[in-house]
């Protein structure tokens, strides 16, 4: 009586341990891709302090003070177009600054953020500059002077062009 048992193929020729490993495998494959670039790449989203500065812990008013005694207001033209930016300051102060900083802020990615300087054309409050590049989307504007005794801030919304003019109060 002569038998002929099918001997087996060995453990890697057997198609349903394939079938098992092969997802696992892609699992480990695409983990390993995933940490390495979580580990290597900046998130860079959200501002450092943006956490202590939305919910209020670290809240400097002195700033604003300064510029509510000083009666600070501000008139601020964006013209996306060309890129001009004209600024119309008024308020009881005897002299008004040569430069003022205007920062532009994305309220979530810092790398959109524009820090610009305005130079005073005639000594009385009137002040120009120009965009680094086009701003989109919402963003919150900060008017200081270079020593940083006094701000001014306000939010704004486009569309952002010549006609309309924006209000920058001590908040």
């Amino acid at each position: 009586m002569n038998t002929h048992a099918n001997t087996p193929a060995p453990w890697f020729k057997q198609p349903w341990l394939w079938f098992i490993l092969a997802p696992l495998i892609a699992v480990f494959i695409y983990a390993s891709i995933f940490i390495y670039v979580a580990i290597t790449t900046s998130d860079g989203v959200v501002k450092e302090d943006y956490y202590k500065i939305a919910r209020g812990m670290n809240i400097d008013t002195s700033k604003a003070d300064m510029a509510q005694q000083l009666e600070l207001m501000g008139a601020l033209r964006l013209d996306t177009l060309t890129g001009d930016i004209n600024l119309s300051l008024s308020g009881a102060i005897k002299t008004y600054p040569t430069e003022l900083h205007l920062n532009i802020i994305h309220p979530t990615h810092q790398k959109y953020d524009q820090i610009l300087t305005l130079r005073s054309v005639d000594g009385k409050g009137l002040y120009v500059g120009s965009l680094e590049g086009m701003i989109s989307g919402r963003r919150f504007l900060s008017l200081s002077p270079t020593d940083e005794s006094w701000q001014l801030r306000q939010e704004i919304l486009p569309p952002y062009n010549e006609q309309l003019s924006y209000s920058l109060i001590p908040q």
